[in-house]
């Protein structure tokens, strides 16, 4: 139905436009990262050609920033490949840019009790019982045209001039009246094919509510599902917010320190750069994640 397609348009615009904007972001923190793997890079090109590092610690921050380096072109590559499907789905071909920044980046927040009542507004389930409805309606208009057709008549007139009755001829004038009556029934010569209709239109129907009905059962599992795991990646980014986020930030800052006044090597300093690394890039994925979980409630609850 149009609804129905309506419906599908919005869900696929919101969940490309907030894919977008994570895959935005994503780019800015990636090239955050990157920089400090430059610092890397340069400050263990000074230490070999100074004598103090072998080609290895070299050889490995490049390496490192290189990795970093294959995540942002494949970044760029889903940023293409996003904003053609969400140009398809709006039936544009203007460029035009989703951007934000990563202070302003939160994740969508929902408030949902699972009600019937909700679920039987999602278009799948409407549209099953909408059919429904129209099954009924023409089951009764079936029966309407299969019914006998009953016919009255009746007629009113005078007879001038003489008239036989009982062996007997009589004169009759225009004052005397005679009056006529009739009725009759007509049944449909198609009554067995309309009865086979009906009863057609009635197993539809009752397909239909069951349909609907069923429907209705997997909307409201999916819907728990989805609740759940919203609530689970909710404590995951509280997680990130309030312990891992801090952490990266500490690390980061007393690493580069330590790195540049010999107090740890490049080995404990690349893996302070990749412990920074994971904790930044998964809390924007928690995020993406947050705000495409909240997508699917609001699909499946016609939000």
């Amino acid at each position: 139905s149009r609804e129905a397609t309506a419906y599908e348009i919005k869900a696929q615009v919101r969940n490309y436009y907030y894919q977008l904007l994570y895959l935005q972001i994503n780019k800015l923190k990636l090239q955050y990262l990157d920089s400090l793997y430059i610092d890397f890079v340069n400050a263990a090109a000074v230490r070999y050609k100074a004598g103090e590092s072998k080609q290895l610690e070299k050889t490995s921050a490049e390496t490192k920033r290189g990795e970093i380096n294959l995540l942002f072109k494949q970044n760029e590559t889903d940023i293409a490949n996003a904003y053609s499907s969400l140009k398809a789905w709006m039936n544009s071909n203007d460029d035009f840019i989703i951007a934000g920044s990563a202070e302003s980046y939160q994740p969508l927040s929902v408030s949902v009790l699972i009600d019937s009542s909700i679920i039987a507004t999602n278009p799948s389930v409407k549209l099953l019982y909408q059919n429904a409805v129209i099954a009924e309606q023409n089951k009764k208009v079936e029966k309407a045209q299969g019914l006998p057709d009953f016919k009255l008549g009746y007629s009113n007139q005078s007879l001038i001039g003489f008239q036989t009755i009982n062996g007997q001829d009589k004169y009759f004038g225009g004052s005397k009246r005679f009056n006529v009556g009739n009725i009759g029934i007509t049944i449909p010569l198609t009554y067995g094919a309309t009865k086979a209709r009906i009863k057609s239109l009635d197993y539809q129907k009752q397909a239909y509510e069951a349909t609907a009905q069923n429907q209705q059962r997997q909307i409201t599992a999916q819907l728990q599902n989805a609740l759940q795991q919203y609530n689970q990646y909710l404590l995951q980014y509280n997680y990130y917010i309030n312990q891992a986020l801090p952490n990266a930030k500490a690390i980061i800052e007393a690493a580069k320190l330590g790195f540049r006044t010999g107090d740890i090597n490049y080995v404990e300093y690349l893996l302070a750069l990749q412990t920074s690394t994971d904790i930044e890039l998964n809390y924007l994925q928690a995020i993406q994640q947050l705000n495409q979980t909240v997508i699917t409630i609001n699909y499946l609850t016609n939000k």
